[in-house]
């Protein structure tokens, strides 16, 4: 998401006519919620189900709660259903550097600030970086207020290991007065390229002129498909409604 976009809550709607088959659609951007309504279920007849709703990291492998109505006289009662098979099924299709986003194994107080991950990042020097999930915000204080949300420069020292660098001024980023990393962290790739924007190595010259590697674009296709359960019969009407909040945040376990 775009700096200009965060904290701002986005909307999108559709309408179609079901084919009574499975159906994928595509989504603007990563959405936290996506409600189908099934605008000819919305009548008296018992067994119908004119809403399904899905919730994103939130729910079981169906992913998808449904209303069903269950008083085919008053077509005022429902029950709740959680489907087991033919939900939802995140469909999204990859994009640019595989596996974008690492979990953060450790952050070191030193200049420059060199970050560990659980894995192999499978980064690239002078790649931007955006960390996030650090700070005191959690139900538990993670450290490293001072990284949290921010974009960085990366050097890549091992398979595992990256310092960082200002990308404006590529100046170390010098965290030894930092909050103390105690657990947590993400790190996301932010330039999500198929050929880093370096130029050649070695003394230009009209021989030898300044030819950098393309800057190209692969970006992430997010996709949900709908089951037959949530597409019901052939004919069926719909209107469909994808969220995603602007902020998100989880207060643990209030009891």
């Amino acid at each position: 998401m775009a700096d200009l976009d965060l904290g701002q809550t986005r909307t999108k709607g559709w309408r179609l006519i079901s084919g009574g088959a499975a159906y994928t659609l595509a989504l603007p951007w990563q959405a936290d919620k996506v409600v189908f309504n099934n605008i000819t279920d919305w009548t008296g007849t018992a067994g119908n189900l004119p809403v399904s709703v899905w919730f994103r990291n939130e729910t079981d492998a169906a992913e998808a709660y449904q209303q069903q109505v269950i008083d085919s006289a008053a077509g005022s009662s429902f029950n709740f259903l959680n489907p087991t098979t033919n939900g939802f099924t995140v469909a999204d299709t990859s994009g640019g550097a595989t596996d974008n986003e690492r979990l953060i194994s450790a952050v070191s107080q030193a200049d420059p600030c060199v970050i560990t991950t659980s894995a192999v990042h499978g980064y690239q020097t002078d790649q931007i970086i955006r960390i996030t999930d650090l700070g005191p915000l959690a139900p538990t204080a993670r450290g490293m207020d001072e990284l949290n949300n921010i974009r960085a420069r990366i050097t890549v020292l091992n398979t595992t290991t990256f310092s960082l660098q200002d990308p404006m001024t590529d100046d170390n980023i010098d965290s030894t007065n930092f909050v103390t990393w105690v657990a947590g962290g993400r790190v996301n790739l932010e330039t999500r390229v198929l050929a880093l924007n370096h130029p050649q190595t070695g003394v230009y010259s009209p021989s030898n002129p300044y030819n950098p590697n393309a800057f190209i674009y692969d970006e992430i296709t997010y996709q949900l498909t709908a089951g037959t359960d949530i597409m019901a019969t052939d004919g069926d009407r719909f209107v469909i409604t994808a969220i995603a909040y602007g902020e998100y945040e989880d207060l643990g376990d209030i009891g």
